[in-house]
């Protein structure tokens, strides 16, 4: 338990001092939440919820699974390629503890991105909420959201460095787009909004639009969710026992 924890608490400090995880979770998300918020008005409707909460929400999650994503596959990509991975499987610690203890870590920094953006929403655009509503959102977005740091520890051991920085920013973008975060999939044509339900990223969101627009939960949300990080986590920890050789290491 001592090394688990050992290696939790690098990873943590890792993660914070990445420049990946001010530019992916912070700036880019507020700066894109500031300019959209402004562009449409705050007081604009989406499904009954004021377009300030609305995107408030979506900008969120999309911070978190940038984390998550960009953040662990380039990390873990230089770990393999420099063959740390390949080192630590000689040693006693379980395979599995690589993987548990990235998940872990995000909590914390899927907290720290995720109180920034609220703070930003309350104090900068007035988004107004009973606590329960704030708490509950972004307990959703924290824990949710670490679907995508098991998808991230997937890709990073796919291939190099560039191949992992490429697959992620990719898959970041291609996601948040058909799963609702930048355009309502209300508005979507009807193919894209089918499509939408079964993007993870679309189900973490609608916990959360749920909650702040006074609906019920859906348990699709989270059986979706739960199966795509069961899926992930077993993908990622079978993958990590097997590392490849990459040439390239840039």
């Amino acid at each position: 338990m001592n090394s688990w924890l050992l290696e939790w608490r690098i990873e943590v400090l890792r993660n914070v001092r990445n420049r990946r995880f001010f530019i992916f979770t912070l700036l880019f998300p507020v700066g894109f939440y500031l300019l959209y918020v402004n562009l449409y008005g705050r007081h604009a409707q989406v499904g009954g919820i004021e377009w300030s909460k609305y995107f408030l929400i979506s900008m969120s999650v999309f911070g978190v699974v940038g984390t998550g994503l960009n953040g662990n596959a380039v990390r873990v990509a230089i770990e393999r390629t420099q063959g740390w991975t390949s080192w630590m499987l000689t040693t006693p610690r379980p395979a599995a503890q690589a993987v548990t203890t990235k998940i872990a870590a995000n909590v914390v920094v899927n907290a720290i991105a995720i109180a920034i953006m609220f703070l930003v929403g309350a104090f900068v655009e007035h988004v107004r909420m009973p606590a329960g509503e704030w708490l509950g959102c972004g307990a959703a977005t924290v824990f949710g959201a670490l679907v995508f740091t098991a998808l991230g520890i997937l890709i990073g051991h796919i291939g190099g460095r560039e191949a992992a920085q490429i697959l992620a920013s990719i898959v970041y973008f291609l996601i948040s787009i058909a799963g609702g975060l930048w355009i309502p999939i209300q508005v979507l044509p009807p193919f894209f909004q089918h499509l939408a339900l079964w993007m993870p990223i679309y189900r973490l969101a609608d916990i959360a639009w749920s909650l702040i627009g006074q609906r019920t939960v859906q348990w699709s949300d989270v059986a979706v969710l739960l199966a795509y990080l069961i899926g992930f986590v077993l993908l990622a920890a079978w993958v990590s026992t097997r590392p490849r050789e990459v040439r390239s290491v840039a």
